[in-house]
């Protein structure tokens, strides 16, 4: 939510500084349609005043002839006037023309100041929006206090699903997958383990970017390490799923054992064998460790100091989305 914020700051900054340029366009073109127009007046008074003579000159023509003194003289004072008029007549179609591409333009700059606008003040909303979705998230945070890794999830599926699609976020899912099926997988493979489904599918946006990343439908980092690569491949987006609740349970639980799990131990994980798998998950040697997820971190899971805050403000951001889409 904060680097949303900072986001939309960004935006409304660069969209106050568009509104000045475009403001000062604006001016700059009011200004010069105003000389212009001006100017406009000064060549049409000439052109009146040419008009004026030359009609003087034609009713009065067989005295001028008398007064010049000869066709000739007659002749050059009439292309004069002509030239006169063609000079005014072309400063006046310039002007004109220059008139109505100023007009044209200072139009476009004044469509350009309402969008501007009309975009701050879209930016505003959101950003109001989002303050309140940050107190509303933030209040959350101070009332929870300690976030426990069992129980069942709070959130449907649905809301689950509708959250991250309000996120805008593009899941990249094995074929045939969609972040309905996931959203669903979670809520139903927590339930069976008593583990928190819900908050199992934030901790699966922080590992994978907002899903960003298959990687071998393994959504939650298992086997991945600061010095290594890779990690665990699964078959399934289901045994993905299904690996990520039991080994939170083994967290969480420090009487988890393997044959009270809802579903035999990941094989991936703990291997084919029964006998030894079930060894494997009942002797963890993080059994217990953590049964909030406010001791996720540091070692524990993950060695970011800061993970179990990041899972935690993911998963307040979905209640606050639940609480506006209340379950059907």
């Amino acid at each position: 939510m904060r680097s949303k914020l900072d986001e939309l700051d960004g935006k409304i900054a660069t969209a106050e500084a568009r509104l000045t340029v475009a403001k000062t366009a604006l001016l700059q073109f009011n200004q010069e349609i105003a000389v212009n127009r001006r100017t406009l007046r000064i060549v049409k008074a000439r052109a009146r005043e040419r008009a004026l003579l030359v009609y003087q000159h034609g009713a009065g023509a067989n005295n001028s002839i008398v007064t010049l003194g000869s066709v000739e003289d007659l002749n050059s004072a009439t292309r004069y006037v002509s030239a006169a008029l063609d000079i005014d007549d072309s400063d006046l179609s310039s002007l004109t023309s220059l008139q109505h591409s100023l007009a044209d333009a200072r139009d476009q700059r004044a469509l350009d100041v309402d969008h501007v606008k009309s975009t701050q003040a879209d930016l505003a909303g959101q950003q109001e929006q989002l303050v309140v979705l940050q107190r509303q998230e933030q209040a959350l945070l101070d009332q929870w206090g300690a976030v426990p890794v069992m129980g069942n999830a709070w959130l449907t599926a649905g809301q689950i699903a509708g959250w991250f699609k309000s996120t805008g976020a593009q899941a990249q899912l094995v074929a045939g997958t969609t972040i309905d099926d996931i959203a669903r997988l979670y809520v139903i493979e927590g339930n069976a383990e008593h583990v928190r489904g819900d908050l199992a599918f934030a901790q699966a946006m922080v590992e994978t970017g907002s899903f960003q990343v298959d990687a071998g439908n393994n959504y939650s980092g298992i086997g991945v390490c600061d010095s290594c690569t890779g990690g665990y491949v699964f078959p399934t987006p289901l045994d993905g799923i299904r690996a990520q609740i039991q080994l939170l349970r083994n967290y969480a639980d420090p009487d988890s054992r393997a044959r009270l799990l809802a579903n035999v131990a990941s094989p991936t994980l703990y291997g084919s064998d029964p006998v030894k798998a079930a060894a494997l998950y009942d002797t963890f040697f993080l059994k217990g460790k953590a049964p909030l997820w406010n001791q996720m971190g540091n070692g524990n899971w993950a060695t970011d100091p800061i993970y179990a805050q990041q899972v935690i403000e993911v998963f307040a951001q979905m209640v606050v989305y639940a609480a506006a889409h209340p379950a059907s």
